[in-house]
Formats: C-alpha cells, sequence, structure tokens
C-alpha cells in the first residue's frame, strides 16, 4: 500500500534526479515563454540579457556560460598556459555573477596524455572557481566518433556531464556501425540506449544528464539513398505541419520502433526556403517523452536540451510549445515522485 507523506517531505523528494538543463542561444528568443518552473540551469555562449538573467535569478535557475579560455588539447599539457586559463575563468564567473561553467571539447585522436590532461585541467577550474560548479559536455555514447575520453575522472572533477543525446545519424556518428544502431534519426532510441548504458558503466548515474534535440535533421533521398542537408529546427517544421506551409507536406510517418523513434516528414520538394532536403527526420513531444524516460528509468541526474529557443514562439504555434516544454515538466514531476500535488513516498 502507498503511503503519502504531506508537503513537508517535498523537499526531501525534488533535488533527485530533477536537473532540468536548458541550452539557449544568442538573445535567448521566447525566454518569456521557457518553463522556468521546470529548468534548474540555463547555458549560453553569448551572455543573455539583464531580464532573462534576472528572471533566471527570480527562479532560482543557474547560469552557466561556456568557459571563456577555450583551451586545446596542445594547452593542456602546459602547466603555464593552464594557469592562465583557470585564472582567467575565475574572473568570467566572478565578473559575470555566474553559478558556473561548462566544458564542450568535441574534438577527436587525442593521446592518453592528452585526455589525463584535459581531466587535470577540468579539476583544476572546478577547484578555483568553487563554490561555483563545471559541467562538461560529452557525446552521445563514450565512443561517439572513437573519443573514449576519460569519463569516470571528468565525472569526479565535475557537477556532471552532459550526454550530448544528438548529432547522432549515421552522417555524424559513423562509430554506430559497430553497435548496429545508424540511423537517419538525430537522437535513434537504440542509439540513446546505448549511449546511456556504456555511460552508467563507467560513471555512477547520479552524475550524467540527457540532452536531447529539439531539432532536426534534413536530408535529400534519391532513391531510398539520403544525402544530409544539415538542421532543421522545429520552429522550421511547425509550418509545414500546422501552419501556411501545409501544401510542401507528402507524409508524415512516426517510425514507431525501437531503433528509431521519430518522426519522418517528407516534403513535395524541398521542405524549407533555406535549402535542399525534402525529407526531415525530428523529434516532438511525443517521441522525447520516450527518451527522457531513459533518464528516469537509469536514475539520471536529469535531462536538457538543445536548444530552448529552436520553438516557434511567435504566437503561431502556442499549442505546440506548451506541448514541448510539458512534456518536461511531466518528467520532471515523475522524477521527483510527485502525483498532482502529493508526493508518493
Amino acid at each position: 500500500m502507498l503511503k503519502v507523506a504531506c508537503a513537508l517531505s517535498l523537499s526531501s523528494a525534488v533535488h533527485a534526479g530533477s536537473t532540468v538543463v536548458a541550452f539557449t542561444g544568442k538573445g535567448s528568443e521566447g525566454w518569456q515563454q521557457y518553463d522556468w518552473d521546470s529548468i534548474t540551469h540555463l547555458a549560453f555562449w553569448s551572455m543573455p540579457d539583464e531580464m532573462v538573467k534576472s528572471k533566471a535569478k527570480e527562479s532560482g535557475v543557474k547560469l552557466f556560460q561556456s568557459n571563456k579560455a577555450h583551451l586545446g588539447p596542445k594547452d593542456w599539457t602546459s602547466s603555464s598556459t593552464v594557469d592562465d586559463a583557470v585564472a582567467s575563468i575565475k574572473v568570467q564567473v566572478s565578473d559575470s555573477g555566474l553559478d558556473g561553467v561548462f566544458f564542450d571539447y568535441e574534438g577527436n585522436q587525442l593521446s592518453d596524455k592528452e585526455k589525463k590532461a584535459y581531466t587535470s585541467y577540468v579539476k583544476q577550474v572546478a577547484d578555483a572557481i568553487a563554490p561555483a560548479q563545471v559541467f562538461v559536455c560529452v557525446g552521445g555514447r563514450p565512443t561517439y566518433e572513437w573519443r573514449n575520453y576519460d569519463y569516470a575522472g571528468l565525472a569526479e572533477a565535475s557537477a556532471f556531464l552532459f550526454i550530448m543525446g544528438y548529432d547522432m545519424h549515421f552522417y555524424d556518428d559513423y562509430t554506430c556501425v559497430v553497435k548496429g544502431t545508424c540511423s537517419p534519426a538525430e537522437a535513434p532510441l537504440a542509439d540513446l540506449k546505448a549511449g546511456v548504458k556504456d555511460y552508467a558503466s563507467l560513471v555512477a548515474a547520479d552524475k550524467l544528464v540527457l540532452g536531447l534535440p529539439w531539432y532536426g535533421q534534413r536530408y535529400t533521398q534519391t532513391l531510398g539513398v539520403l544525402t544530409n542537408r544539415g538542421q532543421a529546427d522545429l520552429k522550421d517544421i511547425w509550418p509545414i505541419l500546422y501552419g501556411d506551409k501545409q501544401d510542401r507536406k507528402k507524409s508524415h510517418t512516426l517510425y514507431d520502433n525501437d531503433k528509431d523513434y521519430a518522426w519522418k516528414l517528407m516534403c513535395n520538394g524541398a521542405c524549407l526556403d533555406s535549402g535542399a532536403g525534402g525529407v526531415i527526420w525530428y523529434d516532438d513531444e511525443k517521441t522525447l517523452a520516450v527518451k527522457y524516460q531513459l533518464a528516469h528509468d537509469k536514475k539520471l541526474q536529469g535531462i536538457g536540451m538543445w536548444e530552448a529557443d529552436k520553438l516557434d514562439y511567435s504566437g503561431s504555434f502556442d499549442k505546440y510549445v506548451k506541448k514541448m516544454w510539458g512534456a518536461v515538466s511531466d518528467w520532471k514531476a515523475s522524477a521527483q515522485g510527485i502525483v498532482g500535488n502529493i508526493t508518493v513516498v
């Protein structure tokens, strides 16, 4: 029999596995419609304006910026270069009123020495800026593009590893061939499952945040063969599905299977005005809810999205904006063990 606790027990339930990291681009477009009650971390390269920062602080959302030192592998092995970088990042945090910084190095073919130096660099920054924190972005699987960084060391040195569970289509991560998980989808379900499982074998689950795409991938399809044409944001897709460009829609299919679990939109000609590509594979609130659930099932620290401002906040598609953020808030309520306003214990 379930017991229910009064609101006094809520504080003990809300912290475990309920992190939500919202990456946002320059200007944080549509920030007024973000679900500030669900977001815990706002991450960015360009500093948001004062209104956005004020809203974040008011909502208890932590501000994380990409570290401005931007060192590469050759720099990590130079103690003097690292010392200078650490000092500059410390100033960046204090001068900008940040709660932390993140690292997003995505290079391949690092030597063992360079991998060890990267971990050491992250740890030095974390120690220098404490109690502010760091987090580290990593590929969708530990072996993504054969990177195999020192994930255990990076996790120990940081608040969490942000798993970039996107750009996992076979044109980007060719290592899917080894796993047998190749797909044109941006975040294939089988590949995500493999990535989460593999990371959890190396790192404590509560040091992992699963990031997922709020955009899709365009292709030209000729005789069944796909050629990659770049990204398509949901703000580009919605007019074709629900707006003034529905004449472009040829077919719209949910690939409801364990390998892909994503939507395929086929267009009459090019889907977008901006370039070629008559096919778009993408996720929406339905497919993302299943993928967010991976974080809950595996007891990860949380979820995130790239990027929050890839939706259409113009007012024309508010119904779909609410659905996207609703999937996030539903996940968070589930992660917190909340049913309505009652905490299950």
